[in-house]
C-alpha cells in the first residue's frame, strides 16, 4: 500500500523509485502483484502519460485510512511500552498557532523530548476536515457551530478559553480617535472581511445582520496579515478576535474595544470519541485542559476557562 500511494504520489514509476531508493522494476513488479490482487487496473500507463484509474483513485483513498490507522496503532503501542514518542498530529488555527499554542508545546516538548510535533495551522473549514477523516490527533479550534454542527456526534468539543472581538481600523481614521467603537459606526464604511472559510467571518456577518449593518463595501482576504495589511492602506475596517489581535499590532494600524456587550467566539478542544488517544495526544489533551489559568500567559481581549466541558 505504502508503495501505490509513493507512485501515485510521485507521479510515476521513476520518481517513486527514486524516492524509496528501490529499483523501477520492482515497484513495477509490487504494483502488477497489488492489481492481480485487486483484480483490476490502478494506473493507467502509456509511455506520454500515468494517472490513477476510478478504481485506484478508490483504492488509494482506502489504503492513506488503512496507512494511518496502521502508523497510529503502531505508535500506540511503542508509546504503552516506552512511554510517549512518535508523531503528535495538531490541526489548529493559524491565530492559535501563534498565539495560545506555542507555551504549551514548549512545556510539552521538555516533558516528552521523543515525541515529535506536527502542527497544522488551517482555516476552520479545513480543521474539520483533518477531523473528519482522521487525519489529526487533535484538533484547537473555535467553536463554530455551522461548522462543528456538521460533525458526527462522537465529536466532543471541550471549551478552554473565550475571546472577545476588537475593532481595528487604520490609525488615521477619524472612529481611531475613539476610545472605544460602536458597532453600529460601521456602517456605511469599507469593512475588511475574512473569506468564507473563516469562522471569524461567520460570527461578523452574523453580528452585522443582526444589527441591519450594511458596509459601503467589503473587501475580503484570506489570511490576518492581509486583512491587517489592507486596513494599514486604509481600505476599510474590520472586528477580529482576541488571539488575532496581536498579529495585528503593526505600524499604522489602531486597536480599539467594541462598546456593549461583547461579541464573543470559545476557543476548545475538539476530539473524535471512537478513536482512542495515543498517549502523546492524551499528555497534550491533559496539559492544555488542566492547566490552570495563573499559568497561561494570554494577549488582551482573551480569558482562559480551563476544561470547561
Amino acid at each position: 500500500m505504502r508503495v501505490i500511494a509513493c507512485v501515485a504520489d510521485q507521479g510515476g514509476f521513476t520518481p517513486a523509485a527514486e524516492r524509496l531508493s528501490q529499483s523501477q522494476s520492482s515497484l513495477s513488479r509490487i504494483v502488477s502483484q497489488v492489481e492481480k490482487a485487486a483484480g483490476t487496473r490502478l494506473f493507467e500507463r502509456t509511455t506520454r502519460s500515468f494517472a490513477l484509474t476510478d478504481a485506484g483513485t478508490e483504492f488509494l483513498r482506502a489504503a492513506r485510512v488503512i496507512l494511518q490507522t496502521y502508523d497510529r496503532e503502531i505508535n500506540n503501542v511503542a508509546s504503552y511500552i516506552n512511554g510517549p514518542n512518535g508523531r503528535l498530529r495538531l490541526a489548529t488555527l493559524p491565530s492559535l498557532a501563534a498565539t495560545l499554542l506555542p507555551p504549551f508545546i514548549d512545556r510539552f516538548r521538555r516533558a516528552f523530548p521523543n515525541v515529535s510535533i506536527n502542527l497544522q495551522d488551517l482555516m476552520a473549514a479545513n480543521i474539520i476536515e483533518e477531523c473528519r477523516y482522521g487525519s489529526v490527533d487533535l484538533a484547537i479550534t473555535a467553536e463554530d457551530p455551522e461548522l462543528i454542527g456538521g460533525l458526527p456526534e462522537h465529536f466532543h468539543f471541550s471549551p478552554i478559553a473565550e475571546e472577545r472581538f476588537a475593532c481595528i481600523l487604520p490609525a488615521t481614521h477619524a472612529l481611531a480617535q475613539k476610545p472605544g467603537i460602536d458597532w453600529d459606526d460601521l456602517a456605511g464604511r469599507s469593512f475588511v472581511s475574512f473569506t468564507e472559510a473563516s469562522s471569524v467571518r461567520r460570527i461578523t456577518d452574523r453580528e452585522l445582520a443582526a444589527r441591519g449593518i450594511h458596509p459601503s463595501q467589503t473587501v475580503t482576504a484570506g489570511t490576518i496579515s492581509a486583512v491587517t495589511g489592507l486596513c494599514a492602506a486604509n481600505l476599510g475596517i474590520s472586528a477580529v478576535p482576541g488571539f488575532v489581535i496581536p498579529m495585528t499590532r503593526v505600524p499604522g494600524v489602531a486597536l480599539r474595544p467594541f462598546r456593549g456587550e461583547p461579541v464573543t467566539r470559545r476557543i476548545g478542544v475538539l476530539v473524535d470519541t471512537t478513536r482512542r488517544l495515543s498517549p502523546a495526544a492524551e499528555e497534550f489533551l491533559a496539559l492544555i485542559t488542566t492547566t490552570p489559568p495563573d499559568e497561561v500567559s494570554l494577549p488582551d481581549f482573551t480569558t482562559w476557562t480551563g476544561l470547561s466541558g
